[in-house]
């Protein structure tokens, strides 16, 4: 189509109702399916020849035009007299909710104040992506009080493990519109700070390490055939304080049958890497393994249940184990880990580790040397840390109620990484950001919580929140851990519930 044949599209009312001035100036663009939708695109994609908009015309108007170009949405009653009833090529599809990009940015602004933002030019077409939007989240279901805060959360292979003030570990399953706890068992004196799960594809166990404010550091084995949980290996040797960030991972040298590797921190910044004993000191079918050369030695002794555990024993011993490698990291709590992306494989130690502490520093250590290869140092405390599903760029959460990105790629020799410019996530949140995590699917969006009770979707290419739900259910109560799931999101914290919320 060529420009004295563009389409011209005047709609009657911009997002707030008002009714739009059909003589206003005009914005040409062109309409673009987002590379990302690649299920059923012949259902959602335009021309892309040029068409003229108003110049002030906002997000809800584009969606609106797009909808009405794919012919979609609900039929106007009193306009549709003509329509046959049981006319079914008449019924139109739902109309949905589209989010845009202009030039890579989520439009938020009316598009001629976000083309100005950006310094483009309006005398050629404006290329607009459009997507599907995310929905708020809704919430589907809760569990009941438990005893205590809910400290800490991560979701694994269809189930969500929780850390409380009480030293208990618990899994969670849906049972109706509730979230119905499974296995319960007492593995800590204290509150427990940090949890990491990861499931063997060699024995299909699912290998759970905690750390806690008693100083302590073990990992439970749970067998989903035999709904059982069991004291699997103690940590010793590593720390002189509460531990306060874990991460499991797979790829660990002669770790075992599944190869797992662990890394800890705690509240002094010291650092931590560990082998994670194999299923065969979990299975009840091998003989007791005894200490070996890679920093593991049999126990005979075994970590009596707590008498309200719900979970049963695995047969085995348990192993204590000694670290690999023991630094001080950081001069403060280091409060997050993250094992750098693609830094594993099967036979071998994952290469890089992320780290963030309370000394407002981020650093990447190389595994097999412990010697930082990058640090980065920040102007606020780091409480919260994930890393992105696809790269080496980690988010990070600070009291100052701030979510910022930071950029801990390295050319392998150090060096290299930065805060990304204009990554600072607006001050959105009311108080303390106590817990980030990025989605594992999309590589745009990431979810927090804070001590203002809220919850919080982000899409990284906006400085504002997609949709903030309320998490808490007192005014006053705190929101503290969340957790990805599969196409839900949960949450916990000083209200002593787990929340579900559907994405």
């Amino acid at each position: 189509m060529s420009s004295s044949d563009e389409m011209s599209i005047d709609p009657t009312q911009d997002d707030d109702g008002i009714i739009i001035d059909k003589q206003q100036t005009k914005i040409r663009v062109s309409f673009l399916l987002s590379p990302s939708i690649r299920h059923n695109r012949h259902q959602l994609e335009l021309p892309s020849e040029p068409m003229a908009v108003p110049s002030n015309i906002r997000k809800r108007g584009l969606s609106a035009i797009v909808n009405h170009l794919l012919d979609r949405g609900d039929k106007d009653d009193d306009n549709d007299d003509s329509a046959s009833d049981d006319d079914e090529d008449n019924e139109r599809l739902p109309s949905i909710p589209f989010d845009f990009l202009l030039n890579d940015k989520l439009l938020r602004l009316p598009l001629d104040s976000a083309a100005r933002n950006l310094g483009l030019s309006t005398e050629h077409a404006l290329e607009l992506h459009y997507f599907p939007a995310r929905l708020p989240p809704k919430k589907e279901g809760q569990s009941e009080q438990l005893p205590d805060w809910i400290m800490v959360m991560e979701y694994n292979n269809g189930r969500l493990w929780s850390g409380g003030a009480d030293g208990v570990i618990r899994t969670f399953e849906q049972e109706g519109e509730e979230l119905k706890s499974g296995c319960v068992i007492s593995a800590h004196t204290g509150p427990i700070k940090c949890v990491s799960s990861l499931t063997d594809a060699t024995s299909g166990l699912t290998y759970v390490a905690t750390g806690s404010m008693d100083q302590t550091l073990v990992t439970h084995a749970y067998n989903s055939k035999k709904g059982e949980l069991s004291l699997h290996a103690v940590y010793s040797g590593g720390h002189g304080n509460s531990i306060s960030s874990v991460a499991l991972a797979a790829g660990g040298s002669g770790a075992g049958d599944g190869n797992q590797i662990m890394a800890s921190g705690d509240w002094d910044g010291g650092l931590a890497i560990w082998n994670v004993p194999g299923s065969s000191s979990s299975n009840s079918s091998n003989d007791n393994v005894g200490g070996d050369a890679n920093g593991r030695k049999s126990s005979k002794k075994r970590k009596d249940n707590n008498s309200n555990s719900t979970s049963s024993s695995i047969e085995g011993t348990i192993q204590e184990v000694q670290p690999i490698q023991s630094v001080r990291a950081h001069s403060s709590n280091i409060s997050g880990l993250a094992w750098g992306y693609n830094s594993t494989s099967s036979s071998s130690l994952p290469s890089t580790l992320l780290t963030g502490s309370w000394d407002h520093g981020l650093k990447v250590y190389d595994v097999s040397r412990m010697d930082c290869i990058l640090a980065l140092n920040g102007s606020r405390v780091v409480t919260s840390l994930s890393r992105c599903s696809n790269s080496d760029v980690v988010a990070t959460g600070s009291p100052d109620c701030t979510v910022r990105l930071w950029d801990m790629r390295t050319n392998g020799e150090g060096g290299s990484g930065s805060q990304i410019a204009d990554k600072t996530l607006r001050q959105s949140h009311k108080s303390w950001v106590s817990a980030i995590q990025w989605s594992p699917t999309d590589p745009f969006v990431l979810a927090t919580t804070s001590h203002d009770g809220t919850l919080k979707v982000w899409d990284i290419r906006s400085s504002l929140p997609l949709h903030t739900v309320k998490a808490t259910a007192n005014k006053g109560d705190k929101s503290l851990c969340l957790a990805f799931g599969d196409g839900f999101i949960y949450s916990g914290g000083s209200d002593c519930v787990v929340k579900k919320f559907a994405l």
